[in-house]
């Protein structure tokens, strides 16, 4: 994958490039293309669609990226972060701490995420390892606003909070994973996540090949993605209905949900179809092992890889959830799963409407869709899979010739 993508749009023609100012972040670790604290409006990169505001610069990825979004993003976070036990899979945190440990020899150590979003996954970072550099790249700036947003769980409130301002060893960084890495210097991260960034991405084969190329020797790359499905109690797929069997649905509220319907999955099945008519290699994530293996055997040298998928029930209807004494994690898990899909089918009706539903039948859908993730009428289960992967250190290879600052992946 270079610079220019596979529709050939280059990273100078890029609207993003257009808006580019070199004075804004002289510590960037990059030239940076935007930085939280730039000057540049935000209005130049976003668009406002059927009332919710989406990216202005890659028209593969049409979800929003106003604070609702982001707000849903944060709540999905925590419930990712009760889920892995962390901010990452346990299996791979022996890997990660080393390659974030603190170093002398040239410079702090570098974390990169790629589809940043709300922004919190790396102030996360920034703060359990605040001697690290961390850098967040999207398409559009997350949102920091001083807010509190109570939620009621686990017969109780549990607060989420959000910042006003990222820690000052954060930098956001508003850029195209499609026009490729190559603003970067070799091996210049330690740590590269991407989590739901695949809808977006032309080539992501191409992608994590570039990848490999910035992480050092013993750096580790973590992906976290959703699968586009709900998943039934015997954690078989939903499919979605046919226009008769929605008008049964209607009439039926207490239909038997193992027939193989659910209105959440009716939503996904649609915005899907919306989403891969824009990208047809939407659905990448669900190669990401397959591809690490083939790199790997093209040549690129992986010290260890893994997989593994979680099942998030959406809601806590499993009978391990209702035993006593409760599994206090997994209950919380499933509550949050169900606050952030409760959210889902507003997340998706801009893109519905692109596609050429009519505003009427979306508005129905998402109504149904909240009733239902909200009763926990269908016992649904959702599908995350996560990957790690640690690039080998090559005994006797020299060290990348990147300075002693926190500068060092710049490239002049």
């Amino acid at each position: 994958m270079s610079s220019r993508d596979s529709e050939g749009i280059s990273r100078s023609e890029s609207p993003l490039w257009a808006h580019w100012d070199p004075t804004t972040a002289p510590s960037s670790p990059r030239t940076s293309i935007y930085s939280f604290a730039s000057s540049v409006e935000k209005h130049l990169i976003t668009q406002t669609v059927h009332g919710r505001v989406l990216n202005n610069t890659n028209e593969k990825y049409m979800l929003p990226a106003d604070m609702e979004e982001h707000g849903r993003l944060d709540i999905q976070h925590e419930m990712l972060k009760v889920a892995l036990g962390g901010l990452y899979m346990r299996p791979a945190a022996p890997a990660v701490r080393r390659a974030l440990s603190s170093r002398k020899e040239d410079g702090s150590p570098m974390v990169l995420d790629i589809g940043t979003g709300s922004g919190s996954w790396v102030v996360d970072m920034a703060k359990q390892y605040p001697h690290a550099e961390v850098v967040g790249m999207d398409l559009a700036p997350p949102n920091f606003a001083t807010y509190e947003r109570p939620l009621a769980v686990m017969l109780k409130t549990i607060i989420i909070r959000k910042l006003s301002a990222p820690p000052s060893n954060v930098r956001i960084e508003c850029d195209d994973a499609n026009l490729g890495l190559s603003q970067y210097f070799p091996e210049s991260f330690d740590v590269v996540h991407c989590r739901c960034i695949t809808t977006g991405i032309i080539n992501y084969r191409g992608l994590l090949e570039q990848i490999y190329n910035v992480l050092r020797p013993g750096g580790v790359l973590l992906t976290v993605d959703c699968d586009m499905l709900v998943y039934s109690e015997k954690q078989e797929p939903i499919t979605a209905l046919n226009e008769d069997e929605e008008e049964s649905a209607q009439t039926k509220p207490q239909r038997d949900y193992e027939e193989g319907f659910t209105w959440m999955n009716k939503i996904f099945v649609n915005a899907y179809a919306a989403i891969s008519g824009r990208n047809p290699n939407a659905n990448a994530y669900l190669h990401t092992s397959k591809f690490l293996r083939e790199m790997e055997e093209a040549g690129c040298q992986w010290e260890e890889r893994g997989e593994k998928a979680l099942w998030i029930p959406l809601g806590p209807w499993t009978e391990e959830l209702k035993k006593e004494p409760v599994n206090k994690r997994d209950h919380l898990t499933a509550e949050l799963m169900q606050e952030d899909f409760l959210r889902m089918g507003a997340t998706c009706r801009p893109l519905l409407l692109m596609s050429g539903l009519f505003e009427e039948t979306v508005d129905r859908w998402i109504r149904m869709q909240e009733e239902e993730v909200r009763d926990m009428k269908a016992k649904m289960y959702v599908k995350w899979i996560c990957n790690w992967a640690v690039k080998k250190k090559v005994s006797g290879s020299p060290e990348p010739d990147v300075g002693k600052s926190g500068s060092s992946a710049m490239q002049s």
